[in-house]
């Protein structure tokens, strides 16, 4: 599964799974402080979390539209070299 794909997939891949795991865990203890501390103050944390995840949407649609645009310009190079000869 991950051996037919590039060096700058996996990358992005690594990091993206290093972020959410951070964000996840960052979550689950922000919700075990609100359940034991009710009167602490979370919502600036919940609120950094909501931010990461938005930009985390962002790269995602970003890096999929880049692979979009790279696939049709290959196989617009494809069909040119095929209608050459």
């Amino acid at each position: 599964m991950l051996k037919d794909r590039t060096t700058g997939d996996l990358l992005v891949l690594a990091i993206t799974a290093t972020v959410c795991l951070s964000v996840l865990a960052a979550g689950f203890a922000l919700f075990i402080v609100t359940l034991r501390l009710p009167d602490r103050d979370t919502t600036a944390g919940f609120h950094a979390i909501s931010d990461v995840v938005n930009t985390l949407i962002g790269l995602l649609a970003g890096f999929m539209a880049g692979k979009t645009d790279s696939n049709l310009a290959r196989r617009r190079r494809e069909q040119v070299d095929v209608t050459d000869i």
